[in-house]
């Protein structure tokens, strides 16, 4: 496809989207006294109405050492085809978000391929369950934008100490399930969910007078995540293949073009916890927190860093360069956190 295609498509696309939602300030979303701002992610929570208390445990451990200001769970956050009703559905829901409501910790989640593997069974549509996740005090997935792919794209904004001045944003995109059969494999972000993101970076710019680094949240990584380890030294660990999309649909081109989201962190792949700088973009993973799906074997050296949570540090003086480090089952860091 040509170039100059390609963008009057885009222009089509981003012409016909729905009006946005409205942003409003959530008021927990700010900096600290201290000009910081702490994320922890955690990725493949993944379990069923009986979630195995070790999964419990390690959120709760990170939680505890960490001390975030937001935590974001990226996708698979249940195992869907493990429940069979709406009460086991809301039940491994609740087992997702007692670490984070206990603590009063503001959390939001991503949806992953395995979250809607109930519905055959219970017909709860993902916009539904999503509204489970909602209804908690802690949680800020509310006011997501409906009427383009998937449920739950977001931007969440981050304020300065005085929770005024925006710093930061949280990109939240569904990066969906499973492609159709005649592709195979899983799916992609969407045409729309791009022009989405592009148009509100655009507004955002607009409103602040400036760009808003921020970084994105999704479950299945990009294809360039394949092609950036047969170029690039990566930080930490790769223990399996990635599991892409077959799909470029172009959301990384989209993120060059627009220079303001620094990072694209997922999970998916479970043992897999590296990071590196693509074209000026972090890419990384977080690795799984799950005990009830694979992982590495037991006794493998392996795997006192196959399960964890990634941490972000946001400076309001200096936003876009944040720090970023896994903090693993065993208290251990990496990089070393002094």
């Amino acid at each position: 496809m040509k170039y100059s295609t390609y963008l009057v498509m885009l222009f089509v696309v981003i012409s016909i989207l729905p009006t946005y939602a409205s942003r409003t300030a959530d008021s927990r979303l700010k900096c600290k006294p201290d000009g910081t701002f702490k994320i922890v992610m955690f990725a493949d929570t993944q379990d069923d109405e009986d979630m195995d208390p070790r999964t419990t445990a390690l959120m709760q451990k990170v939680l505890d050492e960490e001390k975030p200001d937001m935590v974001v769970v990226g996708g698979d956050c249940i195992s869907g085809g493990g429940c069979d009703t709406v009460d086991q559905v809301k039940q491994a829901i609740s087992h997702v978000a007692y670490p984070m409501e206990q603590r009063k910790i503001p959390w939001a989640i991503v949806f992953g391929n395995h979250d809607q593997e109930h519905f055959p069974k219970t017909k709860l549509a993902k916009d539904q369950v999503m509204k489970i996740y909602e209804g908690y005090p802690w949680n800020a997935n509310k006011g997501w934008q409906e009427g383009i792919y998937g449920v739950g794209n977001k931007d969440i904004l981050i304020r300065d100490t005085a929770g005024k001045a925006t710093v930061f944003a949280l990109w939240l995109l569904d990066s969906g399930d499973y492609a159709p059969k005649t592709i195979g494999g899983y799916d992609w972000i969407h045409s729309d969910q791009i022009a989405w993101y592009s148009k509100t970076s655009k507004q955002l710019e607009k409103k602040n007078g400036k760009k808003i680094p921020g970084i994105m949240f999704f479950h299945i990584p990009l294809c360039e995540y394949s092609e950036m380890v047969t170029q690039l030294k990566i930080t930490d660990d790769r223990n399996e293949p990635e599991c892409p999309s077959k799909i470029n649909s172009g959301l990384f081109a989209a993120i060059l073009e627009r220079q303001d989201v620094k990072g694209v962190f997922v999970g998916h792949d479970h043992v897999n916890s590296y990071v590196a700088d693509w074209m000026g973009v972090k890419l990384g993973y977080c690795s799984g927190a799950v005990f009830g799906t694979y992982n590495m074997p037991d006794g493998d050296p392996r795997g006192k860093r196959t399960r964890g949570g990634r941490v972000f540090l946001i400076k309001q003086s200096d936003p876009w360069n944040y720090e970023t480090w896994m903090r693993y089952l065993d208290g251990d860091t990496y990089p070393k956190q002094l």
